[in-house]
């Protein structure tokens, strides 16, 4: 799929960048207005319209025609990710605001004249593009941040790219800009599995735009290692003198308890036995590769059954 939206982002930031080297742009600043922020914001905005409708169709949704780029299209997007949540980072050196967050999906500005909630930057979009004489101070740095943020985000789900991190599962190989000379992205990294190998879900999941899973390659690994784990424990517990006594004197069959090989085995044989079929992992660590995919909201390939 040739993807057009790119050059035209990078092209915007790239005038957004040079508009942030002529003017300091810290917290006194955000609202300092223009015709060529104003023209910027508007360029941008068409971008949104046109691309949010494409993932809309390409995602799921099921009008063909007269597609609302904001309650139709991104209405459907942020029901599937989550895109109200998720936060962009201002990176860029020439920036020197006291808050680098910007969640350009909440609705947090009343319309004007309509009396609902809307995204600021739409808020300002509409009054430039409907009433330019009487909305000059629309065109301001803040709504200028507030939507290149949006249409990054969008960009970025556009292209839909997976990292490979090879063998690191912190994820230091991972560029969080994505190529932007002024945003970064939230990489959901810490304890990407814990000791379970399930997946770990930290506080700033939902935020983050990238998230860090095992390939599916190495997700096979360890479940290959895990059936041979359970074959050489059942194996093990089989022939151990505990259980042969155990089935000489029990029926089975009647067993009400939970873990049956701890109960029968005691804790401290119980865990000698686990460690002897926990060999069949041994070099795994070698094996396991990681990738960073975008965050979607999906269930993570995580098999539920791993020790």
């Amino acid at each position: 799929m040739i993807n057009t939206y790119l050059p035209v982002y990078k092209s915007l930031e790239h005038e957004f960048s040079k508009l942030m080297f002529d003017i300091h742009i810290d917290d006194n600043q955000l609202n300092v207005y223009s015709l060529k922020i104003s023209e910027l914001i508007l360029r941008a905005a068409v971008e949104i319209e046109s691309i949010s409708k494409d993932l809309y169709l390409l995602y799921g949704g099921s009008n063909s025609s007269h597609i609302k780029y904001d309650e139709v299209a991104i209405k459907h997007l942020n029901k599937i990710w989550s895109l109200e949540k998720k936060v962009i980072i201002i990176s860029s050196p020439n920036c020197f605001l006291t808050n680098r967050e910007i969640y350009p999906f909440i609705k947090n500005e009343i319309s004007t004249g309509r009396q609902k909630m809307t995204f600021g930057w739409n808020n300002a979009y509409q009054n430039i593009k409907h009433d330019r004489v009487n909305s000059v101070a629309f065109g301001s740095i803040k709504y200028l941040f507030d939507i290149m943020a949006a249409l990054f985000t969008l960009n970025i789900y556009y292209r839909d790219d997976i990292f490979d991190l090879g063998p690191n599962m912190n994820g230091s190989t991972f560029s969080a800009d994505l190529g932007s000379d002024i945003f970064s992205v939230n990489l959901h990294r810490k304890g990407v599995y814990d000791s379970k190998m399930q997946y770990n879900k930290q506080d700033d999941l939902d935020k983050s735009i990238y998230v860090i899973v095992m390939t599916e390659k190495s997700q096979n690994e360890w479940d290959k290692s895990n059936a041979e784990m359970q074959r050489k424990r059942s194996e093990l517990f089989a022939k151990h003198p505990k259980y042969i006594k155990y089935i000489s004197e029990n029926d089975v069959t009647k067993y009400t308890g939970t873990n049956l090989m701890r109960d029968v085995l005691g804790e401290e044989d119980f865990k000698k036995l686990f460690m002897q079929a926990a060999h069949s992992f041994d070099g795994i660590e070698n094996k396991t590769f990681y990738e960073a995919i975008l965050n979607k909201n999906i269930i993570f390939p995580i098999n539920k059954n791993r020790p």
